[in-house]
C-alpha cells in the first residue's frame, strides 16, 4: 500500500481523530476509575462495527505472579475491539492505557487539566500525551484500514487498558483472557521513536525504627532520622557499583539506566519528639534481562549490610517491604519481525528509518515478551517529558504520523 494514499485518507479522518483524542481527555480517568472513559471508547468503536468486548476483570487475577496494583480495586472495566473474524491468533495488537495520573495541583495548570483542549497544532490536557492521543490514533487506524477496503484474513486488535500506571492490570487481564497476536505495537509517548527494550522498577519501603525521647533530652533517645542515612548512602553506593561495566546495544547511555530514587520520607509525630519511627519509599531500577528475584535479593542484601554496620541497627534491623509497581524488564529481539515492520512502515512515511533505542521506565511491554511469548514494541506520538508533568500537551502532526504507521503496519500485517 502506498504511503500516499495512507496520508490522504488519515487526513480524510482528521477531524475524528482529533475529536476522539480530546474527547477521551475530557473524561477524567485517573487510575482506579477508568470506566467511564471506557463506555465512551466502547460506544464509539462500535459504531464503527467493530466487536467489542468490554469486561469487568476478574479479582483471581490478583493470583497470578506478575500482578501487581496499587491497592485498587480490581473489578474495573478493561476493553479489546477485533476488526475481522474471531481466531486463535491475531495478525497485530495495538494497545494504548487508558488510564492517567493524577493531575496535581490545579494552580501549575494554565488550563483546566481536562479541557482537552486543541490549540496551535497541539492537544492539551492531562492524558493527551500518555496516552490518550496515542490510544485515539491506534483506534482511527483500524478505522482508516477499514475505509480503505483491507481485508482482515486474521483479526486486528485494538485494546485500551486499565491500571498500566500502578502496574499493568489491564494488558495483563488481557493476556489472561486469552488475546494472543503475531506482535504488539504499544502507542506509548515515544516521540515517534522505536523502543523495543524497556528496563524495570520495583517500588519499596524501607521501615526504620528508632526510639522516642523528649527533645530536650534526645540523647536518650535514638532518632530514625539519623538512623535512615547510612541506610541512603549504601543504597547510593549501590546504584554506582551496578552500574560500572553494564553495557546495552539499544542504550548509547547507560550511567543511570537503573537509579535507587527515594521519593518520600516520612518521620516523627511531634516536633520536640524524637522520631522514633522513619518509612522512606522509593524506586529500584532494574536493568534490562535482570531477573527482578536476584535484583530485590540485592537490595534487601544493602540493607542488611548497613544496619549490621550500625550498634542500633544492628539489633533493631531496617526491614524492606516491595508494594505497588513491580515492573520486570522486557525486551523484543532486534531482528524480530515486528520492528522490520515498524521500521519499513515509518520510513515509509517520514523518508528515514525510526530512531530505535531502549528505555529506562517500565511499560507493559514486558507483559507481552514475558507471558504472552510475543513481541512488542513501543512507538508513539509525544514527548515522554511531557507525561505526567503540568500543562501536558500533544503535537497533532505526530499524532497523524503515529496513525498513519499503525495503518501500514495493519496492511502488512494482513498481508503477512
Amino acid at each position: 500500500m502506498k504511503s500516499a494514499h495512507v496520508r490522504e485518507a488519515v487526513g480524510a479522518h482528521r477531524d475524528e481523530l482529533y475529536q476522539l483524542a480530546s474527547d477521551l481527555v475530557r473524561v477524567p480517568s485517573v487510575t482506579g476509575s477508568e470506566n467511564d472513559a471506557q463506555e465512551l471508547l466502547a460506544a464509539r468503536l462500535r459504531d464503527w462495527g467493530l466487536d467489542v468486548d468490554l469486561w469487568t476483570v476478574s479479582p483471581s487475577i490478583q493470583s497470578h505472579r506478575a500482578y501487581c496494583d496499587d491497592g485498587l480495586p480490581v473489578e474495573r472495566s478493561n476493553l479489546v475491539a477485533r476488526w475481522g473474524e474471531p481466531g486463535p491468533r491475531a495478525a497485530l495488537i495495538l494497545n494504548g492505557h487508558i488510564d492517567v495520573v493524577p493531575p496535581g495541583e490545579r494552580k501549575t495548570w494554565s488550563d483546566e487539566p481536562f479541557a482537552g483542549r486543541i490549540h496551535e497544532g497541539a492537544l492539551h490536557g492531562r492524558g493527551a500525551c500518555d496516552m490518550k492521543g496515542g490510544l485515539a490514533a491506534c483506534c482511527i487506524a483500524v478505522r482508516v484500514a477499514m475505509s480503505l477496503g483491507l481485508a482482515p484474513k486474521r483479526p486486528i486488535l485494538v485494546q485500551s487498558v486499565i491500571g498500566e500506571e500502578t502496574g499493568g492490570l489491564g494488558t495483563l487481564a488481557a493476556i489472561e483472557r486469552g488475546y494472543r497476536a503475531d506482535g504488539a505495537v504499544i502507542a506509548e509517548p515515544t516521540s515517534l521513536h522505536a523502543c523495543p527494550v524497556q528496563a524495570g522498577a520495583l517500588s519499596f519501603r524501607l521501615h526504620v525504627e528508632g526510639k522516642a525521647a523528649h527533645g530536650a533530652m534526645r540523647r536518650s533517645g535514638v532518632s530514625a532520622i539519623e538512623k535512615f542515612w547510612p541506610v541512603f548512602h549504601a543504597l547510593s553506593a549501590l546504584e554506582e557499583s551496578r552500574h560500572l561495566g553494564f553495557d546495552h546495544p539499544m542504550y548509547e547511555e547507560t550511567a543511570l539506566l537503573a537509579p535507587i530514587s527515594i521519593g518520600t520520607v516520612q518521620a516523627g509525630n511531634w516536633p520536640s519528639t524524637v522520631a522514633e519511627e522513619l518509612i522512606a519509599s522509593g524506586r529500584f531500577g532494574i536493568f534490562p534481562g535482570e531477573d527482578a528475584a536476584e535484583a530485590r535479593q540485592a537490595f534487601e542484601a544493602c540493607v542488611r549490610a548497613s544496619s549490621s554496620e550500625d550498634g542500633w541497627l544492628s539489633d533493631h534491623p531496617v526491614t524492606v517491604e516491595w508494594f505497588e509497581g513491580q515492573f520486570e524488564s522486557g525486551e523484543t529481539a532486534e531482528d524480530d519481525p515486528l520492528l522490520a515492520s515498524l521500521s519499513r512502515c515509518h520510513e515509509a512515511l517520514a523518508g528515514r528509518s525510526p530512531t530505535t533505542h531502549g528505555v529506562s521506565y517500565g511499560s507493559d511491554l514486558r507483559l507481552f515478551t514475558r507471558y504472552a511469548d510475543m513481541p512488542a514494541v513501543l512507538y508513539g506520538p509525544g514527548d515522554v517529558a511531557l507525561a505526567h508533568a503540568a500543562n501536558e500537551w500533544l503535537p497533532l502532526d505526530e499524532l497523524e504520523q503515529a496513525a498513519s504507521t499503525y495503518v501500514l503496519m495493519i496492511a502488512e500485517a494482513l498481508d503477512a
